[in-house]
């Protein structure tokens, strides 16, 4: 051989280069410098066209370049860019990952063959794909002699007889003048490739093999006529990980074309892929109807077979850099070797885990983007085997027509999404729905996991708590469930905040619930400190918008006083009325005050009170809540409104505030204590709006951070 050799691709040459050019845009890296974010070595190797390459002269004397518009690699020669296919004075050859260009080799004469063969290739073409996405050019193919009695010796015990380089980025190889003493070979391509998940050169080089039978022969008149049985041979994860199996199998007396064919189901059942399903479609276009084999299937192409490869390598590939990916695939390979089973549940958990983190984020269509991009083909519909995957590993029922719309959780506590129970959010508030379109488990909606169980509505406008997401509040409206508006969940706006919306020509009347008080439920009860503080801070939150007159009104009790007084200091008001407004009692709504007290007596006040103006219960002891309501604001607001100002606050009572929200706001208010125990929180209430034409309209209002509590 001729010992002039140009070493192209190697790191130390390459980063004592002063320039490269980069993928993304063009730009240039010199040395010293940090190569742009998410830009690898390998890629700074790619221009777009020969018009990028730089120049080509002693000190790239050797190099090899990918040009894009070419989909091949260029290689600088006696200082002349060279196309790779136009190699008449120069062989290129390739290792870890990377071209070399070496000085041309005169070929000795052929030996004279042995006529008579009884198994083998004789100067045979063998070419195919290697993916894991596709290798890219510099990735080197060898091809091995292997035995069927001791296919696990055939890397140790056979020198390579076929060597390849893949030139272009979409990685093909074709290995000429093979001849074998086997019918078996093993192929093995080292190189970096297109990661399906991120979308770039990866950052190392990996290895993949492929196990396959190219040759046979048949009897005929007494003579063995040899044929090559298979001229293709792709290498992919499936092809690599079947062959610890096979090898297994093949050391039980299993015929290899019925261990290869064990080993494929095995693997596909492992990633949860029906082969009864699969095998039942169409793969050869030719109408040839047999089953194709793993060194059959590409990533991409409008075929199942496509589907799940494609599935399988993007589980397996995940967010592992090269190195722990190859580590996970070969122990994989190593654990379903024995018994064909893959068991270990905890990688199990992990990938789908992972998988649902895809499905949650939308990124599935990051890996579609990817692929597209290679432009080598369709990219087919792997979602399905990769979102059928979770529910095995999770260890859910099968979806199906029974059980469609069904809701669950995961209760692997390896997961991240593990949950004690279908309500209890501490660790994940992801669940599950059985979707009945496509009967496939997928991520459920905020909705569909919050409203899972809930049916109809016991009434229209009912308001329930969501199952999981317990800050969220759904209504029953129009014989459905929906998100309930920020006024029909908690159904209260700052006080502050309505009055800063608050038009020129409109006025309003806030009628609230007291500030926080004592144990004193009689009428010299107070306010607590905090009551008051929380009155004056109230007051100032309003100064802060506007500096004019409030006018106030009471129910007479001590503690509404404090309460209006409060904040009339709070927004700097010195002079200001304050009147009792013997209708703010809190028994506005009572018919029957010894009822309402033996109601309140047996079963408590909140539960009495909001029963009654929810459901109209106790209407032996209560008004009825519409004719009451009315009164209060039209004969006795409306009709004295005149002689108060644009803005007023009234303080009054709990009694009085939850009759009064169920009605202003059609029974939308989240004060259902009976219900969900949830209650009117201090200084919360409604705003009586008056437009300039005499229309009204309600808006429930809040003076803490809560309108309930």
């Amino acid at each position: 051989m001729n010992k002039n050799r140009w070493y192209v691709g190697c790191l130390a040459a390459a980063m004592a280069v002063a320039f490269v050019v980069g993928c993304g845009g063009g730009e240039s890296v010199v040395p010293g410098e940090d190569v742009p974010e998410k830009t690898s070595f390998f890629d700074t190797l790619m221009v777009q066209g020969a018009g990028d390459l730089p120049g080509c002269d002693g000190s790239r004397e050797g190099r090899a370049f990918f040009v894009r518009n070419d989909n091949l690699a260029h290689f600088c020669v006696n200082g002349v860019w060279r196309k790779a296919s136009d190699s008449t004075d120069f062989s290129i050859t390739c290792s870890d990952g990377f071209l070399h260009a070496v000085g041309k080799v005169v070929h000795e004469p052929t030996p004279m063959l042995d006529t008579v063969r009884y198994s083998g290739l004789l100067n045979a073409s063998v070419l195919g794909t290697v993916q894991n996405g596709p290798f890219v050019f510099g990735a080197s193919v060898a091809l091995r002699n292997s035995n069927e009695s001791n296919f696990y010796r055939s890397d140790d015990a056979y020198s390579p007889i076929g060597e390849a380089c893949v030139l272009a980025n979409d990685g093909r190889y074709r290995l000429e003048d093979i001849t074998t003493n086997s019918n078996y070979v093993k192929i093995s391509a080292t190189g970096y490739y297109r990661n399906i998940v991120t979308g770039r050169v990866s950052d190392n080089p990996v290895t993949l093999s492929a196990l396959s039978k190219v040759a046979g022969s048949f009897d005929e008149f007494g003579i063995a006529v040899l044929t090559q049985n298979r001229d293709s041979i792709n290498v992919n994860v499936l092809t690599h990980l079947e062959i610890p199996r096979i090898e297994q199998l093949a050391m039980n007396h299993i015929e290899f074309g019925a261990a290869k064919a064990q080993a494929e189901r095995e693997i596909f059942a492992a990633f949860g892929i029906d082969t009864a399903q699969l095998y039942s479609q169409n793969f050869y276009t030719d109408g040839r109807m047999e089953k194709p084999v793993a060194e059959d299937l590409d990533l991409v192409g409008n075929t199942d077979y496509s589907a799940a490869l494609l599935a399988i390598a993007a589980m397996l590939q995940g967010d592992r850099n090269e190195g722990d990916m190859m580590n996970f695939i070969n122990n994989l390979a190593e654990d379903i070797k024995g018994d064909g089973v893959w068991n270990d549940p905890n990688w199990k958990i992990k990938i789908a885990d992972w998988v649902v983190g895809m499905d949650s984020s939308w990124k599935y269509n990051d890996i579609r983007n990817n692929v597209s991009a290679w432009g080598v083909g369709p990219v087919p519909n792997f979602e399905k085997y990769m979102r059928a995957f979770f529910p095995i590993a999770y260890g859910f029922e099968p979806c199906g027509a029974s059980n469609a719309g069904k809701v669950t959780y995961v209760n692997q506590g390896q997961s991240v999404y593990f949950a004690n129970d279908y309500e209890h959010a501490d660790h994940s508030r992801v669940r599950f729905i059985c979707d009945a379109n496509g009967f496939q488990w997928r991520v459920a909606t905020a909705i569909e996991k919050d409203t899972a169980g809930f049916g109809a509505g016991e009434y229209d406008r009912e308001i329930r708590e969501g199952r999981v997401n317990h800050d969220t509040y759904y209504i029953f409206d129009s014989g459905k469930w929906r998100v309930a508006t920020p006024q029909e969940a908690d159904g209260f706006t700052d006080i502050a905040e309505v009055y800063a919306n608050l038009k020129s020509n409109e006025k309003a009347v806030f009628i609230i619930r007291h500030s926080e008080r004592t144990n004193d439920t009689g009428p010299s009860g107070h306010l607590t400190d905090n009551g008051k503080k929380y009155a004056r801070e109230l007051g100032e939150r309003i100064a802060a918008v506007g500096k004019e007159d409030f006018y106030f009104g009471y129910s007479g009790y001590t503690r509404t006083q404090e309460t209006c007084e409060g904040i009339a200091q709070g927004k700097g008001q010195a002079n200001y009325s304050l009147d009792v407004l013997p209708y703010m009692d809190g028994a506005w709504y009572v018919k029957d005050a010894d009822k309402a007290d033996a109601y309140v007596d047996s079963e408590g006040g909140w539960e009495v009170y909001s029963r009654y103006a929810f459901t109209g219960a106790y209407d032996d002891a209560f008004y009825d809540l519409e004719t009451r309501s009315e009164q209060l604001l039209k004969d006795e607001i409306l009709a004295n409104i005149s002689s108060m100002k644009r803005v007023n606050v009234m303080c009054t009572h709990d009694y009085l505030v939850v009759p009064l929200l169920a009605y202003t706001t059609d029974g939308h208010a989240n004060v259902r204590y009976y219900e969900k125990y949830r209650w009117v929180n201090y200084m919360a209430g409604v705003a009586m709006i008056i437009s300039a034409d005499g229309s009204v309209r309600y808006i429930p209002v809040k003076g803490l951070d809560s309108g309930t509590m």
